[in-house]
């Protein structure tokens, strides 16, 4: 894991329910993918945005769009004792994708 990841978010809120704004996820520094510390992952950072509508009678909606500059990363890691160019180690972290929701609060 990075030692450090920051996950944030940004959003207006206008009083007729509409909201939006943008979101960032960040691993700033490099780690280790073994245990003998010989390989390691660049850090990545990832940009999004999210708009959407809370209605007054329970309803919502919203439609995000992930890793909008469709970076390529890793996303995860499995740990080896020293890695080796035949180690398969790496799963690839979501290239763009736009997800949305609908909810219904009573």
């Amino acid at each position: 894991m990075p030692k450090h990841v920051l996950k944030a978010e940004a959003l207006h809120r206008h009083p007729s329910g509409v909201y939006l704004g943008p979101n960032v996820e960040w691993a700033p520094g490099r780690y280790f993918a073994d245990n003998a510390n010989s390989l390691t992952i660049d850090p990545y950072a990832l940009l999004g945005f999210r708009v959407g509508f809370d209605a007054k009678d329970g309803w919502s909606t919203y439609v995000e769009g992930r890793n909008l500059t469709d970076k390529r990363y890793i996303s995860t890691v499995a740990i080896a004792g020293t890695a080796t160019a035949a180690s398969q180690l790496f799963n690839p972290g979501q290239g763009r994708s736009v997800y949305g929701g609908l909810r219904y609060r009573w």
